[in-house]
This record gives C-alpha cells, sequence and structure tokens, in this order.
C-alpha cells in the first residue's frame, strides 16, 4: 500500500512539472507576441513629460584661482541675475584688491615721472642749450667776416676761428648728448610702464578669478555652497534662463520608430485643460535603461529615450521648472 502510495506522488509530480511546462511555453511567445503587438499597435502614442531647459541651465562654480571658501554670498534661491551680476566673492579677493591698488600706484608714479621727462626741467634744459648752440653759431661766422678785414697776423686769425669752432662742436656734443640721454630715458620708462600695465593686468585677472559672475540672464534655481562654505562639488549655484524651457519627454524604445525630428504633438499641463501644439526638436540617440520591480510583469527592466519638444507658441511655455506635462504623439 505505501508502495502503490509512493508511486502515485510520483505520477502527479511529474503531471505537474509538465503541466509547468507547458504553460510556459504558451505564455511565453503569447506575450512576445502581445509585446510586438503593441508596438505596432494603432492609435495615438502618449507619453508623461516635464519642463525643464538643459540648453539654459550652468551650474557655475568659480575659478580655480579664486579660493576655495565663499567670502560672500550676494544671491539667494529663485532670485533674478543678469549676465555680468556678482553671484559670490571668493576668498582670494582681498589679497588680489592689495595687489591691483599697489599695481595702480606704480604705474601711477611711472606716469608721472614720465611725465615729468617730457613736460619739465629737462627738456627746459635742452631748449637752452639749443639757444646756446645757435648764438654760438652765429659768433663763429661773425668772427669769420671780421677776420677776413682784420690785419691781424693769419696764424692768430686761424687760432681764434679755431677756438670759435671748438666752442660750437663742445655745445652741439653737449645737446647731442643731452637729447640722446633722454630719449633713453623715455624708451626705459616706455619699456617700464609697458611692465607695469601688465603686472596691473594680471593682478585684474586675479582678482576677477576671485568674483563669481553669472553667464547669462536667468533665476537661481539651486544653491550647493552657502558663505563661509567651502565650494562643493557641484559648485556654487545652479542657474536657468527660463527663457529656454521646453518638454522633456520619454517613451519606451519600442516606439521609437514612432518619433521623429519634426513631428508634430499635443500638450497639456498638469492643472490645465489647454492642450497646446508642439514639435519634437530632438530625438536622443541614447537608450536610458532602468531596473523596475519584479511586480512589473516579471520584467527586470526598461528601455526609455529622451524626447524635447517644443511649442509651437512660445509664449505659451510656462517659465518654471519640472511642471508635469502630458504629451500625444500625432
Amino acid at each position: 500500500m505505501a508502495r502503490t502510495t509512493r508511486i502515485l506522488r510520483v505520477a502527479l509530480g511529474a503531471s505537474a512539472m509538465v503541466v509547468i511546462v507547458a504553460l510556459a511555453l504558451w505564455v511565453g511567445p503569447d506575450r512576445q507576441r502581445s509585446k510586438a503587438q503593441d508596438a505596432r499597435a494603432p492609435g495615438p502614442l502618449i507619453s508623461r513629460g516635464y519642463t525643464e531647459a538643459p540648453a539654459g541651465t550652468v551650474v557655475i562654480a568659480g575659478e580655480p584661482g579664486g579660493g576655495a571658501v565663499v567670502l560672500e554670498l550676494r544671491v539667494k534661491d529663485g532670485q533674478k541675475v543678469k549676465r555680468d551680476d556678482i553671484i559670490a566673492v571668493l576668498s582670494n579677493y582681498p589679497t588680489a584688491e592689495a595687489e591691483v591698488r599697489t599695481a595702480e600706484a606704480k604705474l601711477l608714479k611711472a606716469r608721472q615721472q614720465r611725465e615729468a621727462m617730457v613736460s619739465g626741467f629737462r627738456v627746459a634744459e635742452i631748449a637752452m642749450q639749443e639757444a646756446v648752440v645757435k648764438t654760438e653759431v652765429e659768433t663763429n661766422k661773425l668772427k669769420q667776416l671780421q677776420f677776413q678785414r682784420s690785419s691781424m697776423p693769419p696764424d692768430e686769425k686761424q687760432l681764434e676761428l679755431s677756438i670759435s669752432q671748438q666752442n660750437v662742436e663742445r655745445e652741439q656734443a653737449k645737446l647731442r648728448v643731452w637729447k640722446e640721454q633722454l630719449a633713453a630715458d623715455l624708451a626705459q620708462s616706455e619699456t617700464e610702464i609697458k611692465i607695469l600695465t601688465a603686472k596691473l593686468d594680471d593682478a585684474r585677472n586675479a582678482r576677477e578669478e576671485a568674483l563669481v559672475r553669472s553667464p547669462l540672464d536667468g533665476v537661481i534655481a539651486e544653491l550647493y555652497s552657502r558663505q563661509g562654505e567651502r565650494i562643493h562639488g557641484n559648485g556654487i549655484a545652479k542657474i536657468v534662463d527660463l527663457d529656454q524651457v521646453s518638454i522633456l519627454a520619454e517613451i519606451d524604445d519600442i516606439h521609437v520608430s514612432r518619433v521623429v525630428v519634426g513631428g508634430k504633438v499635443e500638450v497639456t499641463f498638469r492643472g490645465s485643460p489647454v492642450v497646446h501644439k508642439g514639435t519634437i526638436s530632438r530625438v536622443s540617440p541614447m537608450v536610458k535603461r532602468l531596473k523596475r520591480s519584479q511586480a512589473d510583469l516579471g520584467e527586470g527592466n526598461v528601455n526609455l529615450v529622451e524626447v524635447e519638444i517644443k511649442l509651437d507658441d512660445p509664449a505659451n511655455m510656462p517659465r518654471v521648472l519640472s511642471r508635469e506635462t502630458r504629451v500625444i504623439y500625432l
């Protein structure tokens, strides 16, 4: 009797196994055909999306040479900013500012010295020396005329004329030396001014590195670092140009053949019944793979493709981020 019972149990177990295998073989192809049919199913394709500004979003962190600590934060969450507005002042700013002031003072001194060379006493001395040279030349000419009518012995005439000519040449040499010295000093001054100007530019650039400015007109969407804190890996702030808001939606990759750039869509925003017309501006070439729970019909993952949409009338686009939308692909 026991042996008969064991045989019956084994038979029942084998029968159950056969039924399970047959059911799996029947269900598997049926589900595959169902998914393929869904991919080819007629009717509109619908997906959810949200508003975002991928082309108008920047994260600013400041230049490495500006310092690692936020000395002063001049904005707050949600504040509107203009291009080149100062967002934050970094810790190296005080030192850089002092270097700029020092460089400006040195450059001003060098320019004043050059101005003194050009319009000061040295130019006046050269002008006076030019007058002396002119006088000596005229005196030498007068002596030559006088000696032509003089009864002095020829050797005395020659001596007097030689002395007069030497006086002219001496004064001319002095004038030439003064002019050459002034020209050399002016050239040296110009070189010094160029060097000091370059140093001032470097100091100003270093100071500018300590000032974090907005690269665009937008809104402070998020702050990552606060005043007195070290700059985190995310940077200092995220700025968004709300005039560049578009809609980002995701579809299963099995439907990607039904979505093309230039295709038309209908968009409704959460909380509003108004239907807006839109156009597909970009279809991502990348597939994003997401894990799903085993409760989702036993599938372990889903493959999504991102689609960017712009409204045909940009004035109707809400200037907010992360607003949920419903997209119907026509």
